[in-house]
């Protein structure tokens, strides 16, 4: 067999060049359709686990308080409301903390003896400011307390923890959830609820001056 046979030989026997098949509209709507499936998916497993993380979290803290609050029960009623009279607690603030009247704090401070069950819920007050206090550096915890969660908002952390939410009080102070995330658990509505008919603005003259609030950006 001569040069030039092999050569053409070899010519017919090579593979065809392949061609890339140009992509439609169609094929590009189809992959971006299929990217934003793939991040919703990937967006609900997060959202799930955060879900799961802040309730395991929060029960994490109830035992904390709970082991805490039993610790601090052995030093009497008398003890531990002088330690939060001593944080600048007001009386009535303890009473509703605790779940109580006043009338009943004012008792116990003049020594009539508690129930197991009072005396449990006192101490779980003081084991919160415990918490807030060394291990989240509130250092004035009962000022901390009476800050609005939001501006737009009269909702305190103090009202987070007469209603029961002690969890939520501690998630604030650690900065793992802002007092707007937390009201929005709490009290979906509450941007509803408090929005103001007035707005303070700045008038021509400079000073501070109060108008409506125009009904399109309520």
């Amino acid at each position: 067999m001569s040069d030039d046979q092999t050569l053409v030989t070899g010519t017919e026997t090579s593979s065809p060049e392949r061609v890339s098949r140009t992509r439609t509209i169609a094929d590009l709507v189809e992959e971006v359709g299929s990217l934003r499936s793939q991040t919703r998916l990937l967006g609900d497993d997060v959202a799930e686990t955060g879900r799961q993380a802040r309730a395991t979290y929060q029960r994490m803290v109830e035992r904390q308080l709970d082991v805490k609050a039993r610790r601090l029960a052995k030093a009497g009623m008398l003890r531990l409301l002088g330690g939060l009279a001593d944080c600048g607690f007001a009386w009535r603030d303890i009473a509703a903390l605790a779940g109580v009247s006043v009338s009943a704090v004012r008792r116990w401070r003049q020594g009539e003896t508690p129930t197991g069950d009072n005396l449990l819920r006192v101490a779980r007050v003081v084991a919160l400011v415990e918490t807030l206090r060394e291990d989240h550096l509130v250092s004035d915890v009962a000022s901390w307390m009476e800050m609005p969660l939001a501006q737009e908002s009269p909702l305190t952390a103090l009202d987070l923890a007469v209603a029961g939410r002690l969890p939520d009080v501690v998630d604030v102070a650690a900065g793992h959830s802002t007092g707007e995330s937390v009201l929005d658990l709490w009290r979906p509505g509450w941007r509803a609820e408090f929005r103001s008919e007035f707005e303070v603005f700045e008038a021509p003259d400079g000073e501070p001056g109060i108008r409506p609030v125009d009904a399109d950006d309520a």
